[in-house]
């Protein structure tokens, strides 16, 4: 008499749901409207400087960092292309944080540079964040 051997078919299909499941966590951070979601996209801009989002047309971007004054800077403006992007705002958070608050205009690509310079005369603007940004 033979024993018998499990089914694979129920591995099989656990480990298919599994892997659909990873696939699909990423997207859930930027869920679509019809599915609950709002379409906007916040960044966190700490470490790195250079940083990349995609954003519908008439949606929100918010750009949550530091603010350089911890450190002798200060915020010597901001360069985007004003016919894709509109800046809404800059507020001070509690902690030391900024955000930067702008709204998708039109469709179209353009990088976001917000530039610092030391808090002393003489000294030039520097880029402290940058954020490529795709609208579509």
């Amino acid at each position: 008499m033979r024993t018998p051997q499990p089914s694979l078919l129920p591995r099989a299909a656990l480990l298919a749901a599994l892997a659909l499941l990873l696939l699909a966590l990423p997207g859930c951070l930027n869920m679509p409207r019809m599915l609950g979601g709002t379409g906007d996209a916040t960044l966190v801009l700490d470490g790195e400087q250079g940083h990349e989002v995609t954003l519908r047309q008439g949606h929100t971007l918010t750009l949550d960092m530091r603010d350089p004054a911890l450190s002798g800077y200060v915020f010597a403006g901001t360069s985007f292309a004003p016919d894709l992007l509109r800046l809404d705002g800059i507020e001070p958070r509690t902690g030391g944080r900024v955000r930067y608050l702008f709204t998708a205009t039109a469709k179209g690509q353009s990088d976001i540079q917000i530039k610092i310079k030391k808090n002393e005369p003489g000294y030039r603007p520097d880029v402290y964040k940058r954020v490529r940004v795709t609208i579509d």
